[in-house]
């Protein structure tokens, strides 16, 4: 739809109009322009909900600080070469066992 005006007063002007406005003898149009199209939308929508969390088992992580926090006092009381390899002992223990205190859990829900 295409209409057009006077700029100043208003009036309606038809499309092969030149010149200034008859009403009001201003120079200048406005012309309104209206677009319209339809839009489909389709009736099925799906998607997927994702909940990530972590587990901790809590006897795993208990003798992981354990470890840590007495490997050090250990290799303090046994003195020379022997107390640092118990003290890398330990630490490697407490590194395998590290990751099993907690477990990464991923909960996915499709709609």
């Amino acid at each position: 739809m295409k209409s057009i005006t006077c700029s100043k007063c208003g009036s309606t002007l038809n499309e092969s109009h030149s010149g200034p406005c008859p009403h009001c003898g201003a120079i200048g149009k406005t012309v309104h322009v209206v677009l319209s199209d339809a839009i489909e939308v389709s009736d099925s929508i799906s998607g997927e909900q994702r909940r990530e969390y972590y587990q901790k088992n809590k006897k795993v992580l208990v003798v992981v600080v354990a470890i840590t926090v007495i490997s050090p006092f250990l290799g303090l009381f046994v003195l020379g070469p022997l107390g640092v390899v118990v003290g890398l002992v330990l630490g490697g223990v407490s590194y395998y066992l590290g990751p099993m205190a907690a477990t990464k859990i991923i909960v996915k829900e499709k709609f």
